[in-house]
């Protein structure tokens, strides 16, 4: 069995601000605040929520997401952070409730290769985006279209320690789970309410500084 692995959120934990959200916020119709809302207050899945927001973006094709994504920015310490980690010889891998068009779009952007995703897939078939969701779990908790926790799980059959990174809702099933917590955003407020030890940052910059691992 391997020593530890790392796992990342991506959005809003690797990004400065979450892509997907703010790819709603510029381009979708209004009402697709309203379908946010119904999963945040656990309603609607994480799945239902994706289709339904991205058929409320009019004129959606792959040059409107493509100039988007060129917009997006990194935390650039992030770039510092994996580059110790390679050097460590540590794995990282992304686990994300976002789509992988965007992460890995972005990744290349900041010309970062090499780091496994695990999150919805999106392509684009005859100029219409599609997604599909081959790691959902009927089982999932948080009713999430990638499992977090079913992931994280999977990984301490092979790892004996796992340092997670998260900043919101589609962190707080799986964070109990993790060896080591970073924790940012609305996360830190949800471990303190349910006493899950964490250790919290703001970038990358901060986690570099407090390395337990």
């Amino acid at each position: 069995m391997k020593d530890l692995i790392i796992v990342s959120d991506f959005d809003g934990t690797i990004t400065k601000k979450d892509s997907l959200y703010n790819f709603f916020k510029s381009y979708a119709n209004a009402s697709w605040l309203e379908v946010e809302k119904l999963w945040e207050e656990g309603k609607i899945s994480s799945k239902e929520c994706l289709m339904r927001e991205f058929e409320l973006v009019e004129g959606l094709g792959e040059d409107l997401v493509n100039e988007y994504i060129n917009n997006v920015e990194l935390d650039l310490d992030f770039i510092e952070f994996n580059n110790y980690r390679i050097k460590q010889g540590i794995k990282l891998i992304i686990v994300s409730d976002g789509i992988d068009y965007f992460i890995k779009k972005i990744l290349a952007k900041y010309k970062i290769e090499n780091i496994e995703i695990i999150s919805n897939h999106a392509e684009f078939i005859n100029k219409k985006l599609k997604l599909s969701f081959p790691n959902s779990n009927p089982d999932c908790k948080n009713a999430s279209a990638t499992c977090k926790c079913a992931v994280v799980s999977n990984l301490k059959k092979y790892y004996n320690k796992i340092v997670y990174l998260g900043d919101g809702v589609s962190d707080y099933c799986v964070c109990a789970k993790a060896d080591i917590l970073y924790a940012k955003g609305s996360l830190i407020k949800y471990c303190k309410a349910n006493n899950i030890n964490h250790i919290e940052f703001q970038n990358f910059k901060d986690v570099l500084r407090n390395i337990t691992f």
